[in-house]
């Protein structure tokens, strides 16, 4: 496509528009609604590329594993005590404001809940990773301890 062809295009395009654009008066609500609407794209007009931008900073692992070839390693660089207190806490008070404004009835297995901890959340997220990777065909096998279906894994954490 030659670079005429693309400018009378453009100049096309936003004449159409002004035909279209919103008055500076209307509020947020109805340009939001016009984002919305659908318009056709010309796929034989190749659009031009992003801008640029060079790489000015620093690449490379900033951060020293040895020669660790356990996942268990990198999963800790990531996911360190301080996000694990963070998240156990606002898990437990969470829980504890949820339950002080439901109405629960006498069977109800919320009245069994128990603070969590940082090992049995580690557990947790472990085990939802995990389960990007390694396929079972029941989802509560997951969590079986029968030593046939356990998820021998997760035990190390």
């Amino acid at each position: 496509m030659n670079s005429d062809s693309y400018t009378e295009y453009l100049i096309e395009k936003e004449s159409s528009e002004e035909e279209f654009s919103s008055s500076e008066s209307e509020s947020d609500d109805d340009s939001l609604d016009s984002a919305r609407d659908w318009c056709r794209v010309d796929i034989t007009i190749s659009q031009q590329n992003p801008p640029k931008f060079p790489f000015t900073g620093n690449p490379g692992l900033k951060v020293s594993v040895g020669d660790s070839e356990d996942p268990l390693d990198y999963f800790n660089l990531f996911f360190d005590d301080e996000i694990f207190n963070f998240i156990v806490s606002e898990s437990n008070r969470y829980a504890e404001s949820h339950f002080q404004n439901a109405e629960l009835t006498p069977s109800s297995r919320a009245l069994k809940w128990k603070n969590i901890n940082n090992q049995e959340m580690k557990r947790f997220i472990s085990l939802l990773l995990f389960q990007g990777i390694v396929q079972k065909p029941v989802e509560k096998w997951f969590w079986s301890k029968r030593p046939i279906l356990s998820t021998a894994y997760l035990e190390r954490l």
